[in-house]
C-alpha cells in the first residue's frame, strides 16, 4: 500500500476490521522454477487486473509466495468482485503461452481483524484472525472455487437480497487446529449482478501546468536591469523620506504647544444652590411693596 509519492503510509501496529481475499495456486511447490516464475507472472496479472478499481488507499497486498492475501479496507463488495473476477479470469485453466502448466486458483475470503506490522526485513506483513481464517476457507476450496466464511456471508446477505443469492451453505469444516468453520460456496454470477455502492473513482495524478517566457523582439535586458535597480532605490528612499517629514511634523507641534499657546481660561465658579436662593430671597424683601389702592366708601347726604 503506498501513498501519492511512493511511500508507504505509517499504518504500522493498527487493527482493522477488513475482508481478506487469501489466493493460492493449485500444486504450485509440485512445479519447476522456470514454471513457478511463469506461473507467478500471469497470477500477479490477473490479480492487478481484479483489483484495479479499488483504490490504492484501501487495499494491502501481501505476497505469500504461492499466492497472495489482499486485505480490503473498503466496502466489503471488493473482495467478492475481486474474487469472481480472478476465477473468471482463469477459469477453462487456459494454457500459458508457449506451453507450460495451466493456471488454477483456489479462493478463500473472511471478514475479521488484521493488524499490520513489519516483518525482519522492515517489510510490511499482516497477522490476525482475520488473515488466517481466511487461508483456512481457502484450505477446504477445490480449484477453481471461492469459499467465504460464515461472518462475511451475514454482512453481504444484509447488504443486498441479489448477494444473498449468490451464496451456497457448504456445511461446517474443522481445519487442522480443530477449529470450526461454517464455509458458504459462491456460485456464478448473474449478467444483472451490480454493486449497491459504485467504486471510488480512481484519484488522477496532479500535474503542475508549465509556463513558457516568450521571447520579446528588440528588449533591451541591460536597460530593463538598471531601471529596476533605480526604483528599488527610490522604493526604499521613499518611506524613509515619508516618515522623517511625519516625525518632524509631530515634534514641532509639540514643542508649540507646550511654550506659545497659553492655558485656557478658568471657567466661572457656579455658585453654591444655598447661596443663590438666599440672595433672592433678600432681593425680593427689599423690593417697595406696591401701594394698596383705598377704598372709597360712599355717604348718604342726611335728610333735612
Amino acid at each position: 500500500m503506498t501513498t501519492a509519492d511512493g511511500s508507504m503510509p505509517d499504518y504500522t501496529n493498527r487493527t482493522f476490521i477488513c475482508s481478506v481475499l487469501f489466493l493460492d495456486i493449485v500444486e504450485y511447490s509440485a512445479r519447476s522454477v522456470a514454471e513457478q516464475i511463469r506461473l507467478k507472472e500471469r497470477f500477479n496479472a490477473v490479480l492487478m487486473e481484479a483489483i484495479t478499481g479499488v483504490a490504492t488507499d484501501d487495499r494491502i497486498i501481501l505476497d505469500t509466495g504461492d499466492g497472495a492475501a489482499v486485505s480490503f479496507l473498503g466496502d466489503p463488495e471488493d473482495a467478492l468482485f475481486a474474487g469472481m473476477s480472478l476465477r473468471d479470469s482463469v477459469s477453462g485453466g487456459q494454457e500459458l503461452t508457449g506451453g507450460g502448466p495451466r493456471l488454477q486458483i483456489r479462493v478463500g475470503v473472511n471478514l475479521g481483524p488484521v493488524r499490520l506490522v513489519k516483518d525482519i526485513n522492515g517489510q510490511p506483513n499482516i497477522i490476525g484472525d482475520g488473515i488466517n481464517v481466511a487461508q483456512r476457507v481457502m484450505s477446504f476450496a477445490e480449484p477453481g472455487q471461492i469459499l467465504v466464511s460464515r461472518s462475511y456471508y451475514d454482512v453481504m446477505a444484509r447488504l443486498s437480497e441479489d448477494y444473498s443469492k449468490l451464496f451456497h451453505y457448504e456445511g461446517a469444516k474443522t481445519d487442522k487446529h480443530v477449529r470450526e468453520h461454517e464455509v458458504y460456496a459462491i456460485g456464478a454470477a448473474p449478467s444483472s449482478l451490480r454493486r449497491t455502492l459504485p467504486p471510488p473513482a480512481p484519484k488522477p495524478a496532479m500535474r503542475l501546468p508549465s509556463f513558457r517566457i516568450p521571447k520579446l523582439p528588440g528588449l533591451n535586458l541591460r536597460g530593463w536591469a538598471a531601471a529596476l535597480r533605480v526604483n528599488s532605490k527610490l522604493l526604499v528612499a521613499a518611506p524613509l523620506a515619508f516618515t522623517l517629514v511625519v516625525g518632524t511634523g509631530v515634534v514641532a507641534r509639540g514643542y508649540r504647544n507646550s511654550d506659545g499657546e497659553g492655558k485656557a481660561a478658568a471657567a466661572p465658579k457656579a455658585e453654591p444652590r444655598s447661596t443663590a436662593v438666599q440672595t433672592a430671597k433678600a432681593e425680593v424683601a427689599a423690593a417697595p411693596k406696591a401701594k394698596e389702592p383705598e377704598t372709597v366708601v360712599a355717604t348718604a347726604p342726611a335728610s333735612s
